[in-house]
């Protein structure tokens, strides 16, 4: 179950990334950051959706578990994401920078939303 749960956590995360990146070859950094929640909902979404897809009825208590593991899908995003602007950003002269507050949204809105998808997954699957 744990292998699952962490697939799932790294799909979310990478896609957000990807999402991210991809973007930026069109969109200022500073722009992308505000619509980075909606990158994040997507693929909490997802994160919800692929879990209950793989564990089916091996879960006990769907609804927490899904977002226990959207927050931590948000939290991943956002240390991702502030490592790649520290590390990257002085290269190439941006200062933005992530605070608590991006933190608290970030997981919040991947919680929620992966909720939602294993919710949508639950329906689907008729469990």
């Amino acid at each position: 179950m744990t292998i699952a749960a962490v697939k799932s956590i790294f799909i979310g995360v990478g896609g957000s990334l990807i999402l991210a990146v991809f973007c930026s070859t069109f969109i200022a950094m500073d722009k992308i950051l505000f619509i980075l929640p909606v990158f994040i909902a997507f693929n909490g979404a997802m994160t919800g959706y692929r879990l209950v897809e793989v564990l089916k009825t091996r879960i006990m208590n769907i609804p927490l578990f899904s977002f226990v593991l959207g927050v931590g899908t948000g939290a991943l995003t956002f240390v991702a994401v502030n490592f790649a602007l520290n590390f990257v950003g002085p290269f190439m002269g941006n200062t933005v920078f992530l605070n608590i507050y991006d933190l608290f949204i970030y997981m919040a809105v991947s919680g929620i939303t992966s909720y939602l998808g294993a919710k949508l997954a639950v329906r689907y699957f008729n469990l």
